[in-house]
């Protein structure tokens, strides 16, 4: 279980900087269009892109993703040093938890995202649950053996 936490949490924080990079360098609606382009290459869907995004919301995004970028840093230090960090964990579960519940209000209020951000909003409602109960375990045992 310690080893799947680590793995996770590195997975989820490469994701971050790896999604926080090209949104800060190449702006969201082209980094929005690559993930999209992608997603229909590997299922198939026919739909439309997104439709292009004003440059409000480009600007506000490229703020956001040097912290996304910066919380990936975190969840890489953690799952590198995850017995001095693993006090971290609950925080950046929940963080990324309320992630997807923006995504959820933003579908309720403002309409369904392409579907590629759908899976990426249950991803974050699901991926902290599984963050937490594995820590969990990983807490048990470590006082277990303590």
């Amino acid at each position: 279980m310690f080893f799947a936490l680590r793995v996770l949490l590195a997975l989820l924080g490469a994701a971050a900087v790896g999604i926080g990079s090209p949104i800060f360098l190449l702006g969201a609606e082209q980094t929005a269009w690559m993930a999209e382009r992608a997603y229909s290459a590997l299922t198939g869907w026919q739909g439309p892109l997104s439709e292009p995004w004003p440059p409000t919301a480009d600007s506000e995004l490229r703020f956001y993703a040097a912290i996304w970028g910066a919380y990936g840093v975190v969840l890489l230090q953690a799952a590198a040093n995850l017995r001095a960090r693993g006090h971290q964990v609950p925080w950046l579960a929940g963080i990324f938890f309320l992630g997807g519940v923006g995504r959820a209000l933003s579908w309720l209020i403002v309409g369904a995202p392409h579907p590629f951000f759908q899976l990426l909003m249950a991803i974050e409602l699901a991926l902290p649950l599984i963050l937490i109960l594995l820590w969990t375990v990983v807490q048990g045992r470590e006082l277990r053996s303590s």
